[in-house]
């Protein structure tokens, strides 16, 4: 009683287990996360940009801006006018060209760091200094003798911006405080927001042009930022170099092109918002950078030869009001770059991607509320999803794991249409973890309960029955109709054994002999049904399909007095005794399925099959042999075995006739095969009912074999037909009847 009372509380414990597990697994995946995603390891930071690629088509324009145009140093123009660097004249002269197209902007995207080599001056001064020579200038025009002079009074008398890199690793460079910045920076906070410049990156050091060239030319830095696979996506507008916050080439050529040099720059809570020039306003993240919404690979933009340009060939119509980039497609000139959309674009082309973008008001902008969105996101998709995997039924875990999945996905396309980046890959990703341990978690449980249930209920009966019980839905009575095989097993003269034993010892003798016999069955895909005492009855092909089951049941049959044979060596030290048994199989169709009361149910079987296999079992002691198996039995192994018949009878309750046989392994049936070929011989007479031949046949059998009862039985039977035989021959059908059960 007190087991009956202690049974609802610890199913009630259970019950409450899965939701308990359900929700430290679920929190478990929403803080792994988020801590993920404050993390942002390598390879999901990857993953998450080539996300933002997939997505990039979204924002393309129909067509690109005309405003930006490429002047090309190509293969063309290095092929006419010599290898890079250009002598400074040449440079000059293109800026001169590109001038009388009355260009708006000049933005050089080369570096000119070094005074001109081959400029007459400094030609001369290396020749005197290196060779002793002295180079005679007479008739040269001034403005010819120093190449730099020439290039800096050009850049003075045209809208030109020179390009510089800054660096940010390396010793800081006490001359970048003398670097002036021709823009009027106005900085317009919230409360509370940081200030601009501790938001900025601050380059240590710059790759400047000479000073003759920057004294009265603008400044615009060229730096990209690659993201950590090398593809560029974003650039910088504006960076601190020094004390000065300087622009980005393109910026610079366009706060010059429309002649607004002040710069309006937005903070809010989170940091730095955008850029304004004029009515240009240009979303930036916190550190000053824009998304590049690249329309296209390399040549979506117009290019010139640099040739063209020096010769005056171009149309005017190309470049007249243009924000003109001077730069190389040359990738021998190293000036090549990877995007979304080309692994191969030249670094010139970016900054009339970017100039595009500005001026059709077509960036990416990734809000600076973006971690707090996601944090968000996480936790109520991770919620959501906790509840759909940790209590649902598992036939609605695909259609809530894809609408859990789509909602971020459609989000974030729907936002990326409108130019706000929003990552839906940490929401996705906490839905399929969610999925995967809620899952993991729930199939565990559901195993951890069978296991519970075929713990408590395999001390009752076999753990096969558990099997069909644990595994078994809908009705708990349901049965079916099924051909099966049939064992039963006796031990013979068991009530005169244990009659010499203790109650004790009797059952440590049966647990002795069970334990190796219910093995057997097991390993032989045999359902164990119950011990009836010292008998023990199995069956083969339920609740699982058994293709073979006839041989398996003959199998085990076989097997069992082999190992009993092992067995009474150790049963004789213990107890004294030695035993013999008998095994009965028949296979036909057998209601089976659990049958019982509410209160008490048994897995097992009913009908005249199983009778017929009980009384099977009986006529091993009749007949002095171990095995009896019925003629379907024997027709559905084959040629697994060799089957000497037995006999052809009517068992007790039954009105037709029995075939039987007594079964034996290959190898054993080959030893014996002039016995049994002997046997068949002696029988063929019998049933011809030429019962003189027949008796002395026998009568040989049993004289050379005399161990053999059955030989015995037919000598005798056979000798009586032949002093009385039947007095109708004809018909007479050699079946006997069973007498007992």
């Amino acid at each position: 009683m007190r087991q009956a009372t202690n049974l609802p509380a610890f199913l009630s414990r259970s019950a409450r287990a899965p939701w308990f597990s359900a929700t430290l697994v679920g929190m478990a995946v929403i803080l792994s996360m988020m801590a993920l995603y404050v993390a942002q390891p390598s390879p999901i930071v990857r993953l998450n940009l080539k996300l933002y690629d997939s997505l990039l088509p979204l924002r393309a324009a129909p067509q690109p801006s005309p405003v930006p145009v490429i002047i090309d140093l190509d293969e063309t123009a290095l092929k006419e006018y010599g290898q890079w660097p250009w002598p400074r004249y040449l440079v000059a002269e293109l800026l001169e060209a590109l001038n009388e197209y009355q260009v708006a902007a000049i933005g050089l995207d080369i570096l000119f760091t070094e005074a001109d080599r081959t400029s007459p001056e400094r030609l001369r001064a290396t020749l005197l200094r290196d060779r002793g020579v002295t180079l005679n200038l007479d008739g040269l025009p001034q403005g010819l003798r120093d190449f730099d002079q020439l290039l800096a009074d050009v850049l003075r008398q045209g809208p030109a911006v020179l390009g510089f890199y800054g660096r940010f690793t390396g010793a800081a460079d006490d001359t970048l405080d003398i670097i002036p910045s021709a823009m009027n920076l106005v900085e317009q906070a919230s409360p509370g927001a940081r200030a601009l410049k501790d938001s900025l990156p601050s380059a240590r050091s710059a790759v400047l042009p000479l000073p003759l060239l920057r004294d009265k030319t603008p400044l615009g830095f060229i730096n990209v930022a690659p993201d950590a696979d090398g593809v560029v996506r974003k650039t910088p507008l504006i960076l601190r170099v020094g004390d000065a916050v300087l622009p980005s080439l393109t910026l610079s050529a366009l706060m010059l092109a429309t002649g607004n040099q002040t710069l309006i720059a937005r903070s809010g809570p989170y940091g730095l918002e955008s850029l304004r020039v004029g009515s240009y306003n240009m979303p930036v993240d916190t550190q000053g950078a824009m998304y590049i919404p690249f329309i296209g690979p390399s040549g979506t933009y117009p290019y010139l030869s640099a040739a063209d340009v020096l010769h005056r060939s171009a149309p005017p119509e190309a470049l007249q009001g243009r924000i003109v980039f001077v730069g190389t497609s040359v990738p021998g000139l190293l000036d090549i770059r990877a995007t979304p959309l080309d692994a191969v674009f030249p670094g010139v082309e970016i900054h009339a991607a970017v100039l595009d973008a500005i001026l059709a008001g077509n960036a990416i902008r990734v809000p600076p509320w973006t971690p707090a969105a996601q944090i968000l996101g996480i936790f109520l998709f991770g919620l959501f999803a906790a509840l759909a995997f940790g209590l649902a039924r598992p036939r609605v875990y695909l259609p809530v794991a894809g609408m859990l999945m789509a909602a971020p996905l459609l989000l974030s396309r729907h936002f990326f249409s409108g130019g706000v980046f929003i990552s839906p890959l940490y929401v996705v990703l906490t839905v399929v973890l969610m999925g995967v341990c809620l899952v993991f978690l729930r199939f565990w449980q559901e195993e951890k309960q069978k296991l519970i249930l075929r713990n408590a209920f395999s001390r009752y009966v076999s753990p096969e029955i558990v099997k069909r019980i644990t595994k078994l839905s809908g009705n708990l009575f349901a049965g079916e109709e099924r051909e099966l095989s049939i064992l039963f097993t006796d031990i013979r003269g068991f009530t005169s054994l244990s009659e010499k034993l203790s109650p004790q010892q009797v059952v440590n003798l049966l647990n002795r002999y069970f334990t190796p016999m219910t093995a057997l069955v097991r390993e032989h895909g045999g359902t164990l049904d119950k011990f009836i005492g010292d008998a023990l009855m199995a069956f083969w092909n339920a609740p699982l399909d058994v293709p073979d089951h006839p041989a398996q049941a003959v199998t085990v049959a076989l097997a069992m007095q082999e190992k009993l044979s092992a067995l009474n060596e150790a049963l004789q030290t213990a107890f004294g005794v030695t035993l013999r048994i008998g095994a009965g199989i028949h296979t036909g169709p057998a209601y089976v399925g659990n049958m019982g009361s509410e209160e008490l149910i048994n897995y097992t079987l009913i009908g005249d099959n199983v009778n017929l296999a009980a009384r099977l079992e009986g006529l091993c002691p009749q007949y002095g042999v171990a095995v009896v198996v019925s003629e379907e039995t024997r027709n559905a192994c084959g040629e697994r075995f060799v089957f000497q018949y037995v006999d052809t009878l009517r068992v007790k309750g039954k009105s037709q006739p029995v075939r039987i046989y007594t079964p034996m392994r290959q190898e054993t049936g080959i030893a014996r095969q002039d016995e049994l070929c002997a046997w068949e011989e002696a029988c063929a007479r019998y049933f011809q009912g030429n019962f003189a031949e027949a008796a002395d046949a026998f009568s040989r059998l049993h004289a050379q074999f005399p161990q053999q009862a059955l030989y015995a039985i037919y000598t005798e039977r056979a000798q009586t037909l032949r002093q009385n035989p039947p007095t109708n021959l004809e018909h007479w059908d050699f079946v006997s009847t069973a007498t007992k059960k």
